[in-house]
This record gives structure tokens, sequence and C-alpha cells, in this order.
């Protein structure tokens, strides 16, 4: 009899031991959500010229423009491109809170004029059309389980020095200097 109840307590405890040798941590496989992040700084609004333009005047000349043409920008910058793109350009949008995109063009008759100041060291100007735009620098990010439980944010790149064009026509009439 002793025999059976030493080989039961015997049966039990090893069950027991190997119920607890196999339960994991508690912080062990914390799962963090694999979306990837991105943030938009150092913003800033810019003006880029288009090709719309007046022929080359000296100095003293009133330009009078009147011209039906379209006036086109694209965006420039190494965020600007790829399959990301869209989502940079959206998530920009927001950020801005006016709507931004890889393109701009509008067909229109341009009216304009201006008087060809004198300039030290230049010697004739132009009306040219500039576009609004917006420049922006990217962060892509992805968030990773912490030693001890929860999630941090880890950087994978980031990409300065974007400009893209807002998508409503807003563009400054100047004289642009040679």
């Amino acid at each position: 009899m002793k025999r059976v109840i030493s080989t039961v307590v015997t049966g039990a405890l090893l069950g027991a031991g190997v119920v607890a040798g196999t339960a994991a941590p508690a912080s062990a496989g914390t799962k963090c959500d694999d979306t990837p992040i991105y943030s938009i700084g150092d913003k800033k609004t810019v003006w880029r010229a288009t090709q719309v333009h007046s022929d080359w005047a000296k100095p003293g000349v009133t330009i009078s423009y009147a011209k039906n043409k379209t006036g086109s920008w694209t965006a420039t910058g190494t965020a600007t491109v790829g399959a990301e793109a869209g989502v940079i350009f959206a998530k920009a949008s927001t950020s801005f809170s006016v709507a931004i995109g890889k393109t701009w063009s509008k067909s229109d008759t341009w009216t304009y004029s201006a008087k060809v100041e004198k300039k030290k060291g230049k010697t004739r100007g132009r009306l040219m059309m500039y576009h609004e735009a917006k420049g922006f620098s990217v962060t892509k990010s992805h968030l990773e389980p912490k030693p001890g439980g929860g999630c941090k944010k880890v950087r994978n790149w980031k990409k300065p020095n974007n400009v893209a064009p807002v998508k409503k026509s807003s563009n400054l009439w100047g004289i642009q200097y040679k």
C-alpha cells in the first residue's frame, strides 16, 4: 500500500512540475500593432516657379502678360515617390489642413503686368507665376515590444526636404531677375 501511495504522490508532483515548467512568463509574447506610423515635421510654406512666365525685359520696362496656358508643378523629394507616396501625401494634407498632392495643373488665361526694376547685378527680369507648395520631412516608425511589457516606437527612416504642391490654385506673380 505504501508503494501505491508513493507512486501516486510522485506522479502528482511530476505532473505539477511539468505544468509549472511550461508556463510562460506574463511579459513574454507582447504583440504590438505592426501598422506603419508616418509623422510629418519641419513644415513650411514655399513658393515654386512654374513654367508660366513672360519673355525677359530690361529694367524700366513694364511687362504685360496675357496668355491662355496650363500652369503645372510636380512634387520633389524622396518621400514623394514609390508605393508609400499616397499615404504620405494624405498624412501631410491632414497635417497642413490643405490638400496637397504629387502634381498641380490648371489651364487659365493669365493676365498680369509689372515693371522690371533696376537691381544691382541683374540685367533683366520677367513676370513669373509661382505656385504655393508645402515643404516637410516625413518619418516612418513602427511599434516593437519593450522588455518587461508594453510597446515602444522605433524609427525606420526619416526623409527630409520634400516639397509638394497644394491642389488648389494658390498662385503668386512676381518678377524673376537674372
